[in-house]
C-alpha cells in the first residue's frame, strides 16, 4: 500500500491530477471517520476532510519521505481539529465555505464537486454510529476500522497491537449484538448478518416468495450481472440484484444507475414475489456449493432470504424491492437489426474510444444517422475508426448520439450470440435487447466532434499490403526494440514497405522490409506502433490500403473489398 501511495505522489507532483484524486479516493473516508470522531458534527468534519486534502494538496511537495504519506495525511487532519477547538471556543459564527473554496486547486474542486451527492447517503451512516454506541468500546471501535475505513482484520490488528484472530472474534460478537438492528445496518452498510442457527424455525415472518434454481444457471446469470452492480459505498439499493418472479418467469436486474440489466432466469416459481439480494454474499455461498443439486430460494415477510442446497442452508438479509429503481423495457416501436452486423461495428470502432473519464464526449461511440445507413465513430483524439451499418430506423429526425463505452462493451459481452437484437430510444436512454435480456443506458449528454473534418479527403500515395504481414512485422519490430521508444518508421514505396524501430537511445535499430502487393507515392511516416498494431488487428479483411499525403499528416488505413470501414492515425514526429 504503502508503494501504491508512492507512485501516486509522485505522478501528482508531475501534474497528473488523476493520481491526486485517487489519492483522495483512497483516504476521503478514513480523514472524514476520524475527524467526525474526534468534532463529533458530520458536516464540519466534512469541512474538515476537505481542508485536508487541500493543504495537502498544496503542501505535497513539502512531504521528505514519501513512505509516510498516510501518518502526515493524518497528521494534517488532526492539526485541523485542534485548530477547530479553538476557533470555535472564540467565536460562535461558522467558518465562510469560501476560504476552502475560493482557492484556486483545480483537481480537488472538482473532485469535491463530484463528491456532495455523497452527503445525503452519509447522513444515513449517522445513524448506524448512534447504534454502535451501544457496543462497548473495543468492539465499537474495531466495527468502525473495518466496515467505515476498509480496513482488514490484520490491518487493524497491527493498528491495536492484537491478534489477527483475536480482531475476528471482536468483530463476530459486535455483529451478533447488533442482530436486532441488522436491517438498518445491513441497508446503509451492506452488512449482511447470517444467522447462524440454519434451522427454518429462524425464518420470523411468513413466506413471500419461494423459487427453485439450478445451481449453475443462477449462478452464471449473477456473474453475468455483476459487473453492473453498483460500486459506490452510499447507493447500498444499487450493490444488490433484484431478484423478480411473476408467474412463470424469473428475472434478476441489476443498475448501477447509469445502465441497467434485466435478465430472464431458467427456474420454477413456487411463489412469487421480489427482493433485493446482497450480490457479492450470494455469489460467494453458490461458489462453494455443489453443481449437480437444486437451490432453493425462499423469502420471508421481514426480508430474510433462506437459501438451500440439500443439507446446507444459508441465511442472509434482503432489502424490499421498493429501493430499487424500475428499469425500463422494450417498447413496440423497437428497431430489429442483425445481431452480427452491431457487433461487427462495435469491433471495427469501439477500440479506438477515448478510456478515461475526463473527456466523457469522446469516452464512448457515436452513432450518426443517414437515410442510406448509420455510421459508428470512436477517437481518442490520436486515432479515429469508423464503420457503417444498415440505417437504425429509430425515429424520424433523430440526431446522433454517444452511447457509453462501458456500455458498449456489455453490449458486445451480453449479447455475443443474439442474431437479433432490437433497438429503441426512451428520452435520454437506449435499450438494446434479445429474447432474454434487455439492458438499458443513459446516453452521453454532449456534443460529440465534426469526425467528418478529421478524416482526409485527399491523397498523394497509397499502398496496399497484407494485413497479416505487416501487422506481425510491426509487432515483432516492436517487442525487440526499445521499450522507452513506442513510436515505429514506416518507409512507404510502390514496391515495399520498410519498418523499423529504435533498439537502445543511441542510433542503432532493427527493421524488416516487406513486399507491397502494388502502390503509388513515397512516404517516410512516423506512427505509434501499439496503435498500428491494434488498429490493423480490427480489420476483417486479408489486406489493407494505407494512403498518405505527408510525414505531418494522418495515415488513413482501409480494409480492401470492404466499404464503410476506416481507420486514422495520427503521424508522429521521429527523430531525424
Amino acid at each position: 500500500m504503502k508503494n501504491d501511495d508512492v507512485v501516486l505522489i509522485q505522478r501528482t507532483l508531475a501534474g497528473d491530477e488523476d493520481a491526486f484524486a485517487s489519492l483522495v479516493r483512497k483516504y476521503q473516508r478514513q480523514v472524514h471517520a476520524f475527524a467526525r470522531r474526534k468534532i463529533g458534527d458530520f458536516q464540519i468534519a466534512e469541512d474538515i476532510t476537505q481542508e485536508t486534502f487541500l493543504q495537502v494538496y498544496q503542501k505535497l511537495e513539502t512531504l521528505a519521505d514519501p513512505t509516510l504519506f498516510s501518518q502526515w495525511l493524518y497528521t494534517i487532519a488532526n492539526h485541523l481539529c485542534i485548530a477547530w477547538f479553538r476557533q470555535n471556543r472564540l467565536q460562535t459564527e461558522p467558518l465562510e465555505e469560501d476560504c476552502i473554496f475560493g482557492i484556486e486547486t483545480e483537481p480537488y474542486s472538482r473532485y469535491v464537486a463530484s463528491e456532495q451527492a455523497k452527503i445525503a447517503a452519509e447522513a444515513q451512516r449517522d445513524l448506524v454510529e448512534k447504534l454502535l454506541t451501544k457496543l462497548k468500546a473495543s468492539a465499537r471501535e474495531v466495527i468502525t476500522l473495518h466496515y467505515f475505513e476498509e480496513m482488514s482484520s490484520s490491518e487493524i490488528g497491527e493498528r491495536l497491537g492484537v491478534s489477527e484472530n483475536t480482531i475476528k472474534s471482536r468483530i463476530r460478537r459486535a455483529r451478533q449484538q447488533l442482530k436486532k438492528y441488522e436491517s438498518i445496518i445491513g441497508e446503509v452498510l451492506g452488512i449482511a448478518i447470517e444467522s447462524e442457527d440454519r434451522s427454518p424455525k429462524h425464518l420470523n415472518g411468513g413466506i413471500r416468495m419461494k423459487l427453485t434454481f439450478e445451481r449453475d444457471t443462477l449462478l452464471s446469470s449473477l456473474q453475468a450481472l455483476q459487473s453492473i452492480v453498483s460500486k459506490r459505498e452510499t447507493a447500498p439499493p444499487l450493490s444488490n440484484v433484484l431478484i423478480q418472479a411473476e408467474e412463470s418467469t424469473i428475472e434478476c436486474m441489476a443498475t448501477d444507475a447509469e445502465m441497467g440489466i434485466r435478465m430472464k432466469v431458467g427456474g420454477t416459481v413456487k411463489e412469487a414475489g421480489s427482493i433485493l439480494v446482497p450480490a457479492e454474499k450470494l455469489l460467494d455461498i453458490l461458489k462453494t456449493w455443489p453443481a449437480e443439486k437444486p437451490i432453493d430460494f425462499a423469502t420471508t415477510t421481514d426480508d430474510r432470504i433462506q437459501i438451500t442446497c440439500g443439507d446446507s442452508r444459508r441465511t442472509i438479509v434482503g432489502f424490499p424491492d421498493k429501493a430499487f429503481p424500475k428499469l425500463p423495457a422494450v417498447d413496440t416501436a423497437a428497431f430489429a437489426i442483425d445481431g452480427e452486423n452491431l457487433r461487427s461495428v462495435l469491433h471495427k470502432t469501439g477500440f479506438a474510444a477515448y478510456t478515461k473519464e475526463d473527456r466523457r464526449f469522446l469516452n464512448g461511440l457515436y452513432f450518426n444517422f443517414f437515410e442510406d445507413r448509420t455510421e459508428v465513430v470512436a477517437t481518442d483524439a490520436i486515432q479515429l475508426a469508423l464503420a457503417h451499418c444498415e440505417p437504425l430506423q429509430l425515429s424520424e429526425n433523430r440526431d446522433g448520439f454517444i452511447v457509453p463505452l462501458k456500455a458498449i462493451k456489455e453490449i458486445e459481452r451480453t449479447f455475443a450470440n443474439a442474431p437479433e437484437i432490437k433497438v429503441s430510444l426512451i428520452e435520454n436512454q437506449i435499450l438494446f435487447a434479445d429474447a432474454d435480456t434487455t439492458l438499458t443506458t443513459r446516453l452521453v449528454d454532449a456534443k460529440y466532434i465534426e469526425y467528418d473534418k478529421v478524416i482526409p479527403k485527399s491523397f498523394e500515395g497509397h499502398v496496399v499490403v497484407s494485413k497479416a504481414s505487416i501487422m506481425d512485422t510491426t509487432r515483432d519490430i516492436f517487442e525487440r526494440a526499445n521499450p522507452k521508444n513506442a513510436l515505429v518508421c514506416l518507409e512507404i514505396n510502390p514496391q515495399q514497405i520498410r519498418i523499423s524501430a529504435k533498439t537502445s537511445e543511441t542510433d542503432d535499430e532493427i527493421h524488416e522490409t516487406l513486399a507491397a502487393e502494388s502502390g503509388t507515392g513515397s512516404v517516410r511516416i512516423g506512427l505509434s506502433a501499439q496503435m498500428l498494431i491494434e488498429t490493423l488487428s480490427h480489420i476483417e479483411t486479408e489486406s489493407v490500403s494505407l494512403a498518405f499525403t505527408n510525414a505531418l499528416k494522418p495515415l488513413v488505413v482501409k480494409p480492401i473489398g470492404e466499404e464503410g470501414h476506416i481507420c486514422v492515425l495520427c503521424a508522429m514526429l521521429l527523430d531525424s
